[in-house]
């Protein structure tokens, strides 16, 4: 609890909701930084900062001063949107290989959309900012 406490105050996280017994919390990412991947969808890597908007109950995440999106499809998988309209149908080009509470996530795996297929992606990585 007082590790909850130490990030509420920083501004790292904040409570979106408890369980029915007020025992668990989920966490936010307020920003962080999608990296490492280098090819095709380079343009992608950068910092998000959450809006306000939600989608499918979640925090969406946009680029500084870009039209590119991180949200979380209804399947519980984190995607990366181009454009906001993409966004709308659940669509895009680097995903986690599997559902996750945030990108930032510890074990979160990534892959990118080839045009074809998706390939796995093990440099693609979600950091908190203020972690």
């Amino acid at each position: 609890e007082a590790r909850l406490t130490a990030l509420l105050e920083r501004g790292i996280v904040d409570v979106l909701a408890t369980d029915e017994t007020n025992m668990g919390a989920v966490l936010r990412i307020v920003e962080f930084i999608l990296s490492g991947h280098t090819g095709l969808h380079a343009k992608l890597m950068g910092e998000y900062k959450m809006e306000e908007e939600r989608v499918n109950e979640y925090p969406l995440y946009k680029k500084a001063e870009e039209d590119h999106y991180i949200f979380r499809t209804k399947s519980g998988t984190w995607m990366v949107a181009s454009k906001r309209a993409h966004v709308d149908r659940s669509a895009g080009f680097i995903a986690t290989q599997g559902p996750a509470p945030l990108p930032t996530s510890e074990g979160v795996t990534w892959q990118y959309w080839d045009g074809s297929k998706w390939v796995p992606d093990d440099a693609i990585s979600a950091i908190d900012v203020k972690a």
